[in-house]
């Protein structure tokens, strides 16, 4: 059970949500559930939009997500804020399922919570045999956010990958010369055998879930994962199921299928850059070259 509120000018309506036109064109929607989690995280996305009827749009689709706690749409700077525990890749599906191109701007936590860091990781295909393969394309990402000192969320998003499980390591060099294979053994600072995510090497992130699309979405909160510790090294996924055994240093999960390196990336807010600087596609453009490939 949950309590719908708007909140506007201090006063509290316990009615159907309905959208408030604030100054600069902004619609805030509050969303308050019982018993809501205490570890909450914001996401800035940018999303291409024109008319107050894409405001609406918008808005319908956030209103209907489990886990978003508040929201802000901004049309005149076509920007979106969600604050919750959903995760980043479902809300950025769902406003992409509006017909409209989205872009993953910053995260982060909400004001007073603090933030230690964020960073990406965009995944690129190989073939089984990475150095006669050149990359095929981008096939997924994964985002880090360090909630607090004492935990890391990750949400990781794949496409393109036969169904079944697929494991997650996250690899000591960022070395993607030669794909996954340039890529060294698997985070293991403190020297652990393979397992699972809480017993075996730091990098040991489990299997990711693929459906029959080839489309596969994982959100794990870690205890041992610092985002400053692994900015740099790489993330895999493999060609198998990760098998969580001690047996074996990988778990028995194969070749390494998607593979890409680990950067620092904007939190929320520290990204205003709507012209690329590098040869002036702006914001959508770049983001629409990119879904071609």
């Amino acid at each position: 059970m949950r309590t719908l509120n708007v909140i506007c000018k201090q006063q509290t309506c316990h009615f159907q949500p309905f959208f408030l036109s604030l100054h600069r064109r902004t619609y805030i929607h509050i969303i308050k559930h019982f018993n809501m989690p205490t570890k909450l995280f914001k996401t800035e996305f940018a999303v291409d939009m024109t008319c107050e009827s894409c405001v609406n749009a918008v808005s319908k689709v956030l209103e209907g997500i489990s886990g978003i706690n508040s929201f802000d749409v901004n049309l005149a700077e076509k920007k979106v804020i969600v604050e919750g525990t959903v995760a980043p890749s479902k809300v950025s599906k769902a406003l992409k399922d509006t017909g409209r191109t989205v872009i993953v701007r910053g995260q982060g936590v909400p004001d007073g919570q603090g933030h230690s860091g964020a960073a990406v990781c965009i995944f690129d295909c190989y073939g089984a045999d990475p150095l006669a393969t050149l990359p095929k394309g981008k096939a997924g990402l994964a985002r880090f956010v360090q909630v607090d000192e004492d935990t890391c969320l990750i949400d990781i998003t794949v496409e393109g990958l036969s169904p079944g499980n697929h494991g997650i390591h996250i690899h000591e060099s960022g070395d993607i010369s030669s794909g996954w294979k340039s890529t060294g053994e698997h985070y293991n600072p403190t020297n652990r055998p393979h397992g699972d995510m809480h017993n075996g090497h730091v990098g040991d992130l489990g299997n990711i879930t693929v459906d029959e699309n080839g489309w596969g979405d994982l959100v794990i909160e870690s205890n041992r994962i610092k985002v400053w510790d692994v900015i740099g090294r790489s993330m895999v996924i493999t060609e198998n199921e990760d098998d969580l055994s001690p047996s074996s240093e990988d778990g028995h999960s194969g070749n390494g299928l998607l593979c890409g390196i680990i950067a620092r990336s904007a939190g929320a807010f520290e990204n205003t850059k709507l012209v690329c600087a590098c040869n002036g596609n702006t914001l959508w453009e770049e983001a629409r070259l990119q879904e071609k490939k």
